[in-house]
């Protein structure tokens, strides 16, 4: 019998459609993301990108979620390796407002998606990116679901902060000896500050950021308090800073608490950093005073 080239060809095609995708499933989305708190809000939703910039630095300050070793580096946060871009051929890169100045540049590469990273409002500003994040990958029903969980955690560390709402906490990033960053209105963790009912006062002007950097001397001008340390610069080493007198006689009887807060909490991050910093704060104060 004679086969006609066209029988075997639609025979092959009628193969191959048994082990194809259902028509529902969407290949995995091809991002690279230029941002840490996206790229921890990614990972969050299920969705490993092909490669981040400065990728061990993601490993060194946010300790959840964990970043695969098989995601690519594409260089700095603000000078990413273009060659690399392209060699992965991304469906998409996320940016921010910052990369503007190279947008000639990354445009040729893959379509940019921008995300606004800094602003009077971080928590929201947060939530609205990882529901953006969940729409550009055509899954908003898992931000919905994840935001869920993450809002009773929030419910649950809130009751527990109930018995501290009384006494002011300052969250500050050691800097050397005698220098501080304090931070203020415009900072994700001073938003969760609110979340949980707490004092958050800084009677100084702060940056666009959220950010003021003060002398350790002036933090004597502040009402007795907690001095909320976030160690999440893996560059200073907190030991020399901690034995210095200035933040002995900052902490004696009458004058501020110490509070050290551990690793992997970046003001960087996204609304799994934010939850999972008031939880970490609310465990720190019930350690503190059990």
């Amino acid at each position: 019998m004679v086969i006609r080239r066209r029988t075997l060809i639609k025979g092959a095609l009628a193969g191959a459609a048994l082990f194809s995708f259902p028509a529902w499933a969407q290949p995995a989305p091809r991002w690279v993301i230029l941002d840490w708190g996206l790229t921890e809000m990614a990972l969050l939703l299920g969705i490993t990108p092909v490669g981040v910039a400065a990728p061990d630095w993601y490993r060194r300050l946010f300790s959840q979620p964990a970043l695969p070793s098989q995601v690519a580096d594409v260089g700095l946060l603000f000078q990413p390796n273009y060659e690399t871009l392209f060699e992965l051929r991304p469906s998409q890169l996320l940016v921010t407002p910052a990369h503007r100045m190279a947008e000639a540049q990354l445009s040729r590469i893959a379509p940019l998606s921008y995300f606004a990273t800094s602003g009077p409002s971080p928590w929201q500003l947060a939530q609205q990116n990882f529901q953006k994040l969940a729409q550009l990958a055509d899954d908003p029903t898992q931000a919905d679901n994840v935001m869920a969980r993450l809002q009773q955690r929030l419910v649950v560390a809130r009751q527990q902060a109930a018995r501290f709402k009384n006494q002011p906490i300052y969250l500050l990033h050691p800097l050397d000896t005698l220098h501080v960053l304090a931070l203020g209105a415009g900072s994700l963790f001073v938003d969760v500050l609110a979340l949980l009912d707490l004092q958050h006062s800084i009677p100084f002007a702060v940056s666009a950021q959220g950010y003021a950097t003060l002398e350790l001397e002036t933090l004597t001008q502040l009402a007795p308090g907690w001095l909320v340390l976030l160690p999440s610069w893996p560059e200073i080493d907190m030991t020399p800073v901690l034995q210095s007198p200035l933040w002995h006689t900052l902490t004696r009887p009458e004058g501020h608490r110490l509070l050290l807060l551990p690793d992997g909490l970046s003001t960087e991050g996204g609304v799994l950093t934010a939850v999972r910093f008031a939880e970490a704060l609310v465990k720190a104060l019930q350690e503190a005073n059990p």
